[in-house]
């Protein structure tokens, strides 16, 4: 369901489920990318209701939430995040994110440990050997083939309502934010979930990214790769059941580990 709270004075717009404890499952939070909603996150998020509490919010100045005086960086993303977990009640979670979310999630983990149960990375940005402005541009224009039509359509309406400003404000903080100095120390499990098909986000650097997860601390988790082969940038609006289950087995993973043995 539709929900809005208002934190920090800023009104922030979720898609939250129904019913809040379906499970002895930790909940799901999800984070969209730069410059959209959490609209096209939302056929991933129906496919795991009935398991899972589910929810997601519009990030501060994009979808329907209000906008801050200014683009927040990934840190204040991260912030406004936590804020708005509190203010929902939300306690430690598994943080799925796309594109430029998990930069967002990423940053949480470094700030926010204890709320973090594990990580779903879907096409992590920023790939390092194509963080310019014109790079990520060409990217994404190239992988509108690969995507539903829809697709387009949603993408389209977000872009216009965050309008031109904050979204190159936005993407220069994406571009500045560095999430390969911050994988090696994650310690909580992360999956890494790439298409075989993004000119986003390739799986040379999906691979690179999943190996650098927890190196800086010897026994950490570590990170798990899968790749899609039929995926492109937007897995969970293109195949949301390939991409529920990937998170359910996680989430699963998880479960198990917390078991006394």
């Amino acid at each position: 369901m539709s929900v809005r709270d208002v934190v920090d004075g800023v009104s922030i717009h979720a898609l939250v489920s129904s019913r809040r404890e379906v499970s002895d499952a930790p909940p799901l939070v999800f984070v969209h990318g730069l410059g959209v909603s959490t609209r096209y996150l939302e056929p991933t998020m129906r496919q795991l209701t009935a398991t899972h509490a589910v929810a997601g919010l519009d990030l501060p100045g994009f979808g329907r939430s209000g906008t801050p005086p200014r683009a927040l960086d990934t840190t204040g993303l991260a912030d406004a995040l936590v804020a708005w977990l509190v203010v929902r009640g939300i306690g430690p979670a598994v943080f799925i994110a796309n594109s430029y979310g998990c930069q967002v999630i990423v940053e949480l983990t470094m700030r926010y440990p204890a709320r973090v149960v594990g990580l779903v990375l879907n096409a992590p940005t920023m790939d390092p050997a194509h963080r310019t402005v014109f790079g990520q541009l060409w990217r994404v224009i190239a992988d509108i083939p690969f995507e539903p039509w829809r697709l387009a359509l949603i993408v389209l309406r977000d872009y216009l309502r965050a309008r031109p400003l904050r979204l190159l404000a936005t993407l220069n903080h994406a571009l500045a934010d560095h999430i390969e100095e911050k994988l090696p120390d994650i310690t909580v499990p992360v999956l890494i979930v790439c298409g075989a098909r993004d000119p986003v986000v390739t799986v040379a650097w999906s691979t690179e990214a999943a190996r650098l997860v927890g190196i800086s601390s010897p026994g950490a988790a570590g990170g798990t790769l899968s790749i899609v082969a039929t995926a492109a940038h937007a897995l969970p609006y293109a195949d949301p059941v390939t991409f529920a289950s990937l998170i359910s087995g996680f989430a699963a993973s998880l479960r198990r580990r917390a078991l006394p043995r």
